[in-house]
């Protein structure tokens, strides 16, 4: 066994190799991965899903099984309150194990309500903790806990105590989360993708809050994600893995500003940023992630890289190409810098700027092109035709609340409250906001897969439009021919019983467009349409991945050759590179077929990029309207300024100038008077309190609205002045 790392490292992964064992033989998860955390660091673990960083930073405390995983080779050195101690040594020891973790390292998991006992209270759960690892009595560990949920900003901690994870919002569940991995105050905090079920409001509070906590509490941090606007805002360094490797390692500003690897450089550019130019193909990586046992031999991944070569059919050697900066390449292998070397200068740059790929990187004599050019796609706006395809008007949605024995009605959710709202033929138009505004019920709405409580829907199915608000099923039915639909998770919505033929195909079969061999014929042009192969119609949805699942379902909702299409959250849920995909597929499939389209999203970023118009909603109501970049760059309700601040900039160092909202969404069956935002803005006064302002054109731009008192007074902050900002530093 080799000697323990030096005394600046908490943890110290050297050669780790882990095997999964089934019927189908042995496949490898994890396949000699070297990284490490030095103390007070935080260090970001990303790459796309299925590349094993779960595996990894699960292997560190024991929660991979054996069998069936099989530990091949490797050791892990943490760093224990008895010192430096090889924890994968400890796989059987369980109670050597429970002594370590919580006290020497913690963890938080993806998912809140999956992580946290659902019978126990928040607090109870939190002072076991204290009282497993510590000798304490009760009434400490009570105090401890209460001031640890103080510490990680829940509100009225005492009175949280008492709580159970169901009575949580997503934000305030993670808070808790948060609370109970360092409650013990350990060394080390293993986050795996911490904020990616959350709103991009309620994200970028809890990555201020590990911030805060790593430095008052003096701890490491290793964060898993596939988000690169978060580990540019939050890490120190990097590691980029791939298919069970470590492709690339760094520092933040390293990886962002001169990326070296391949696959580095497919991730940056598949990120939709609010620097770049709108309605334009995303430079995307093909392909996706093979299966584990199917892994390319030599560099795993030579299959996705524009840069292939016969020599890739090697294992690459782990380059340095300077200090504190490698990868494992063969592009590098005869270039590669000494370490130590003087890095050549370079300028600050925004992805939305970031030159083409091939140009080349700091090394200078490997040129390094994108797998996909970012073809400038842009198309005339509709803007300026009138001819609507949708328009609803003064919509309403309310669910009764009720309780009782004889569910007698105490209360409504006014999950949609008034809106109005106009896509004309071609455009996107996108609808923004936090989970549980009511954009999902915007979307069902104008399907009718829900019955309006008040208001007017019209649809122009042929030629003018036609009011479609109580119309019979029957009849709507002939309307949804006309009319298509994405949902957010494309394994839930699949049919699993179903082939892909048949999943496909039921639209034509349904509305009689199609039968028998004519509906295979037309289910392969579909599938060949979104990038998928004719021959997989036999296939059921589980033997296709996350973003091939939804191509799939783009393809049904196009069955019937709609004219309108409403995308709910259709990328939420994808590895940023399928997301790129996906995107870019939606556009080309736009301007193929003159598409109009409601596309729903919590990411501003990502409805800005795809976007011809934006409405910004909040709790059932629309507060800002207008064109898409010109909400990007000068926002006029304090709302839509808090969605820009929050998004992760994709830059190190590049911060918002303004405060993010603080707390989460108000309840929707009791919200607040006046301004329904006003508990949340930095710029409340006592009016907003009383009166509730309606949606109103910006002095001097018809085409603007907002929905604040102070919207022609107000200077707020959007994306150029953000920009600016970086370039400035």
């Amino acid at each position: 066994m080799n000697s323990a790392p030096d005394s600046e490292k908490v943890l110290d992964i050297r050669n780790l190799q882990v095997s999964f064992r089934s019927i189908a033989g042995a496949t490898r998860a994890v396949n000699g991965v070297s990284l490490d955390v030095r103390s007070g660091e935080i260090v970001g673990l990303v790459g796309e899903s299925g590349c094993g960083k779960s595996v990894t930073i699960r292997s560190i405390v024991g929660l991979v099984p054996s069998p069936p995983a099989l530990f091949e080779d490797g050791e892990i050195w943490l760093r224990t309150r008895r010192g430096m101690t090889e924890t994968l040594s400890l796989h059987k020891n369980t109670k050597a194990l429970r002594q370590i973790r919580g006290r020497d390292v913690s963890m938080i998991f993806q998912e809140p309500m999956r992580s946290v006992h659902p019978m126990m209270t928040i607090g109870k759960q939190i002072t076991e903790g204290i009282l497993e690892h510590e000798v304490v009595d009760p009434a400490e560990a009570y105090d401890r806990t209460v001031e640890m949920l103080d510490l990680v900003g829940l509100p009225n901690p005492a009175a949280q105590m008492n709580r159970y994870a169901h009575e949580l919002s997503g934000g305030m569940r993670q808070r808790a989360l948060i609370a109970l991995a360092l409650v013990c105050h350990p060394q080390l905090l293993l986050a795996d993708e911490p904020t990616t079920a959350l709103d991009v409001t309620i994200q970028a509070q809890i990555l201020e809050l590990i911030r805060d906590l790593r430095d008052r509490m003096r701890m490491s941090v290793l964060l898993i994600t596939h988000n690169m606007g978060v580990v540019a805002n939050l890490a120190d360094r990097i590691s980029v893995m791939y298919l069970g490797r470590i492709m690339e390692t760094g520092t933040v500003e390293e990886i962002f500003k001169e990326p070296a690897h391949p696959y580095t450089h497919g991730l940056l550019a598949s990120m939709p940023s609010l620097f770049s130019q709108p309605k334009t193909r995303l430079q995307s990586l093909r392909g996706v992630v093979p299966e584990l046992a199917m892994v390319p031999k030599g560099c795993v991944f030579a299959d996705r890289c524009p840069h292939v070569m016969p020599k890739c059919d090697e294992t690459p050697p782990v380059i340095e190409l300077r200090s504190d900066h490698s990868a494992a390449c063969w592009l590098y292998a005869d270039v590669g810098e000494p370490r130590g070397a003087p890095a050549v200068a370079d300028q600050p740059s925004l992805p939305g700027d970031r030159p083409p790929l091939d140009s080349p990187p700091r090394v200078e004599t490997i040129p390094l092109a994108g797998s996909e050019p970012a073809a400038d796609t842009a198309r005339a706006a509709p803007a300026g035709s009138e001819v609507a395809q949708l328009q609803i008007e003064s919509v309403a949605l309310h669910y009764p609340i009720l309780r009782g024995l004889l569910r007698r009605q105490v209360g409504t959710v006014r999950a949609v409250d008034g809106v109005d709202l106009t896509i004309r033929r071609g455009e996107t138009l996108g609808l923004v906001g936090e989970s549980g505004c009511g954009k999902t019920s915007v979307g069902r709405l104008v399907a009718r897969l829900v019955e309006p409580t008040a208001g007017h829907i019209r649809f122009g199915a042929g030629g003018g439009l036609e009011e479609i608000t109580h119309i019979s099923q029957k009849e709507m039915k002939r309307v949804r021919r006309s009319m298509g639909m994405v949902f957010q998770d494309p394994l839930s919505s699949l049919n699993a019983r179903m082939n892909i033929r048949n999943i496909v195909g039921e639209p034509l079969m349904l509305h009689q467009l199609a039968k028998g061999r004519a509906v295979d014929d037309r289910v392969g042009e579909l599938l060949e349409m979104v990038g998928l192969r004719a021959a997989h119609q036999s296939r059921f949805p589980h033997a296709f991945s996350g973003g091939q699942r939804q191509r799939i379902a783009i393809a049904r909702a196009l069955a019937t050759e709609p004219s309108f299409l409403v995308a709910d959250e259709p990328v939420s849920a994808l590895d940023v590179s399928v997301q790129a995909q996906i995107l870019n597929l939606l556009l080309t499939l736009q301007q193929q077929l003159n598409l109009s389209m409601l596309f729903i999203a919590h990411d501003i970023a990502v409805v800005r990029h795809v976007s011809d118009r934006i409405a910004v909603m909040y709790l059932g109501k629309i507060v800002e309207l207008g064109e898409a970049r010109a909400i990007c760059v000068r926002p006029v309700h304090p709302y839509t300024e808090a969605l820009l601040a929050s998004i992760p900039l994709p830059m190190p160092g590049l911060e918002t100038l303004r405060e993010m909202p603080k707390g989460d969404l108000p309840d929707p069956a009791n919200p607040p008077a006046g301004c329904r935002f006003h508990t949340r803005c930095p710029y409340s006064q006592p009016v907003c309190e009383r009166e509730e302002p309606p949606l109103r054109p910006l002095a001097g731009d018809a085409d603007h609205f907002g929905a604040c008192h102070f919207q022609d007074e107000l200077q707020l902050q959007g994306v150029e002045e953000i920009g600016e900002l970086g370039a400035s530093q």
